[in-house]
């Protein structure tokens, strides 16, 4: 009988080399929504989560990942303990205390009422102080800030600033990834009215070189008073509307840098400061939003095959339409160009419009009109914030209960009660006081 042989099978071959598991795991973690509380929530995991989100590089790549900034809040004109409004819902939603500017002066006092909000951008606020001269760059997520001293002949009896823009640098690197004070260097451009009321002039700070460009100006065939609404950026040009005794916009380009108007629209006809507003187009050119009656009407500023700029009507839009019901007192609150987001107030209630989508969401009622700067940033700051959040969606939770059944005392009262946070270990864990081990 023989035997048979039995047959030899080849060695598998090696496995390909895997990454490492902190690569698949950041890969994974690179895919949370970028909302105030993903990164904070995804820290209490455990040890290993909270050292891969907290990483410097990690939080580059999160940005990178989410170019497209989430609109968190708004802020109001008027600086105050409460000019902070958020309009997310918890966890997410954002305390407007933990936005508070830092205002303290070398004495260790603050005056609010001193300084004013004009602009929103790339994540940074730019604040300005009309007696104190100064100007004040501001990331609230990170509380960092720093301020510049205005040069006497911007602010004298001759010339007053009006307005002014924050913008990264590299604004024309498509590349570049906003966020973080130090992320980049930091332009400030400033714009105001001459004693005379003909001039408009303007100046840019770089934080990169710590100084002022030379002031330029330009005439406008009308009397102006002011600039009080923010400016909008396109490409590498600022554009402003003075108002005064007629209607023009004025071109700042920041490469030059020089001044310039461009005339108004004939056929773009409205009803107060607070019913226009300059925009991007969908194409990311120059536009005009016009509230007129019942519609929204949006122009763009279009160069012929003759090589001449003119204006066009673009979209006329009904608001009823937009809205879904019928508006009577209509106002423009404020714009973002980097999102592309308009606040309105309408009748009572304040609206986010998204100028793309035309998709528009009621936020709350309230009968007070006032110009406010919407804010979009990617809230990545100390995963510590989660306790603020935390503490946040308590209130809400228990500001509810105390509506639904009466029992409750004192509403702000901390107890066992806490929102899901899921652990690798252990799955959904309702404690935050400390982390779990490493997994």
């Amino acid at each position: 009988m023989t035997r048979r042989r039995r047959r030899t099978c080849p060695h598998p071959a090696a496995p390909a080399t895997l990454p490492d598991d902190d690569d698949i795991l950041s890969e994974i973690l690179l895919h949370l929504p970028p909302q105030p509380s993903s990164l904070p929530r995804a820290s209490l995991v455990c040890k290993r989560w909270r050292r891969l989100v907290t990483d410097p590089h990690f939080r580059r790549s999160f940005r990178a990942r989410h170019r497209k900034l989430p609109l968190i809040g708004f802020f109001d004109n008027l600086v105050g303990p409460s000019s902070f409004r958020s309009v997310m819902d918890p966890p997410d939603l954002i305390p407007g205390k933990r936005f508070s500017p830092p205002l303290h002066d070398d004495k260790g006092g603050s005056n609010p009422d001193k300084w004013r909000i004009y602009g929103c951008r790339h994540g940074r606020v730019l604040l300005y102080s009309r007696t104190q001269k100064e100007i004040l760059l501001w990331d609230p997520p990170t509380g960092d800030h720093c301020r510049v001293a205005v040069p006497p002949e911007f602010e004298n009896e001759e010339k007053m600033i009006w307005n002014g823009a924050v913008l990264c640098a590299a604004v024309g690197d498509h590349s570049h990834v906003h966020g973080g004070f130090n992320s980049c260097p930091l332009k400030v451009a400033v714009v105001g009215v001459t004693s005379n009321h003909t001039q408009v002039f303007a100046s840019i700070y770089s934080t990169e070189t710590g100084n002022w460009s030379d002031l330029v100006s330009v005439t406008l065939p009308f009397e102006v008073h002011t600039v009080t609404h923010p400016g909008t950026l396109v490409g590498n040009i600022l554009y402003w509307m003075p108002l005064g005794l007629g209607y023009g916009i004025v071109e700042f380009d920041l490469a030059r840098p020089s001044l310039s108007v461009i005339e108004w629209p004939s056929g773009a006809k409205f009803k107060g400061n607070g019913s226009c507003r300059i925009v991007l187009t969908d194409d990311g050119c120059l536009g005009l939003a016009v509230l007129s009656h019942q519609r929204l009407k949006m122009w763009e500023r279009r160069v012929c095959s003759e090589g001449v700029a003119k204006w066009v009507l673009e979209k006329s839009h009904k608001l009823r339409k937009i809205l879904g019901q019928r508006s009577w007192s209509k106002v423009i609150l404020g714009y973002a160009d980097d999102i592309n987001v308009m606040l309105l107030w309408i009748d009572g209630r304040i609206w986010v419009l998204q100028l793309d989508s035309l998709q528009c969401t009621k936020l709350w009622e309230t009968n007070i009109i006032c110009r406010n700067h919407p804010y979009a940033t990617i809230y990545d700051s100390d995963p510590d914030d989660i306790f603020m959040i935390e503490k946040t969606f308590q209130w809400q939770i228990r500001k509810y209960q105390y509506k639904r059944t009466e029992e409750m005392t004192y509403p702000y009262e901390r107890t066992e009660e806490m929102p899901i946070i899921f652990s690798q270990d252990t799955g959904p864990a309702t404690g935050i006081q400390s982390l779990p081990g490493d997994c």
